[in-house]
């Protein structure tokens, strides 16, 4: 068995939590020891032990809307190692384009054709430039593609909210 990195073993998990239905979540990825050198309490309570590299703090839902435009807006304080996104969202083919509406509701229209796809992605990123994303075609539910390139888009636009803020 391939060892995984602890960026990698939490998107995983995170996937695993995760439906189908449902806004897009936002996670803080924090050093699990740390946390609980923090807070003692929460190894019980949330069941962590210090074996555990990293923990994801829910945020909760995001606004499903423009994510690219949401997470610049974004800053997370030192203690906070990483942040991981999970969202589920529909592709069609490339020939399918021309027909999506102009007007209305374009993810309706798109959710109801007959050639659509439900992609579930899971992407993080570290402080120390670490990425990595896990993707699960609905259709295909039985496999999970998983590689520190797959959403490069999303993991820049995690890892930018990781940056020090400029003063």
């Amino acid at each position: 068995m391939v060892d995984m990195t602890p960026l990698e073993e939490t998107v995983r998990s995170i996937e695993a939590q995760t439906g189908w239905d449902g806004a897009p979540r936002l996670f803080a990825l924090v050093e699990t020891g740390e946390l609980l050198r923090a807070q003692p309490e929460l190894a019980g309570q949330l069941g962590l032990s210090p074996d555990d590299a990293l923990t994801a703090v829910d945020q909760g839902d995001l606004e499903d809307g423009d994510i690219g435009a949401l997470l610049p807006g974004i800053v997370w304080p030192s203690s906070v190692a990483g942040v991981a996104l999970a969202m589920v969202r529909v592709t069609l083919p490339p020939e399918v384009e021309e027909e999506i509406p102009a007007e209305g509701d374009a993810v309706a229209w798109a959710m109801a054709h007959p050639r659509h796809e439900e992609l579930r992605i899971v992407a993080g990123a570290l402080r120390d430039g670490s990425r990595h994303a896990v993707l699960r075609i609905r259709s295909h539910e039985e496999e999970l593609l998983s590689a520190a390139d797959l959403v490069p888009d999303v993991t820049e636009a995690l890892a930018q909210t990781l940056l020090p803020e400029e003063g």
